[in-house]
């Protein structure tokens, strides 16, 4: 079965980043390869800047309901307006010959959408417009793989779980598995090496909060410790620091196992 997911926002040039970072955790869910999911983004980008400039007429008029269909190597995503409709057909290809005042407005943004993505369509009526477009692997290209997440018990009774690289929606699955089965072995005291993770999405933080409350629930903790600037800075902007126990080392986080009194 697909994963379905779905966003609506204002149409707002400020909400543009969170667009593409929606769109883009999809790509990558879908085993897109990090071109194609600039791809995804890209003319996600160039389709809703297009709804607020010229199917509403302006920021924060009207809605911008964004679907995502997530299937193995393809990714298929659904933009719906309630704004002004429009031919498709009567936006000609840009000449790159033509003078900047000639270009007519959003055919290059259209043009770009057309080359990027594998399917361009569009469709009007009962007062929404409706655009669909998919991104699909390309052939031979492999899916990511979860690889196992280490996990080694670095004193007695106390587990260190050391993921790597980004944990988002593509990657986050082989950490829940990891402190899924170390949670099922009784293992109720892990740290998490967070020294090599250099990106962190609301996946990512979803996994680690369900393993911190399980561990708490059957009498143990989740800390972390080693956390670059950026990474910090992530929890701290969704005052993640104020639930997790966050330490510079491991022998920080050890010794604050030691002083809890359990170890």
């Amino acid at each position: 079965m697909p994963e379905i997911r779905h966003l609506t926002v204002r149409g707002s040039y400020g909400v543009l980043p969170a667009i593409g970072s929606f769109v883009g955790e999809a790509a990558e869910a879908a085993g897109l390869d990090e071109d194609a999911s600039f791809h995804c983004r890209l003319a996600v980008d160039e389709a809703c800047t297009n709804i607020i400039e010229h199917a509403y007429g302006g920021e924060d008029i009207g809605s911008i309901e964004i679907t995502c269909k997530i299937e193995p190597g393809v990714c298929s995503i659904e933009i719906v307006d309630y704004g002004k409709p429009f031919n498709p057909d009567t936006v000609p290809t840009p000449d790159p010959a033509a003078s900047l005042e000639e270009l007519q407005p959003g055919g290059i943004g259209l043009h770009l959408m057309r080359q990027i993505m594998d399917t361009v369509e569009f469709r009007f009526g009962e007062g929404r417009n409706t655009l669909l477009m998919v991104k699909r692997r390309k052939d031979g290209a492999a899916l990511p793989r979860h690889v196992g997440v280490p996990v080694e018990e670095v004193r007695s009774g106390v587990w260190i779980v050391m993921p790597k690289g980004r944990l988002d929606a593509a990657t986050s699955p082989a950490l829940e598995e990891a402190l899924s089965d170390s949670l099922e072995r009784g293992r109720i005291w892990l740290v998490i090496d967070m020294t090599k993770v250099d990106y962190v999405s609301s996946r990512g933080l979803k996994t680690l909060v369900s393993a911190w409350r399980k561990a708490g629930d059957a009498g143990g903790n989740l800390l972390l410790y080693g956390m670059t600037e950026r990474v910090a800075s992530i929890f701290e902007t969704v005052g993640f620091s104020h639930i997790f126990d966050i330490y510079l080392s491991l022998d920080d986080a050890l010794a604050s196992i030691v002083s809890q009194g359990d170890k």
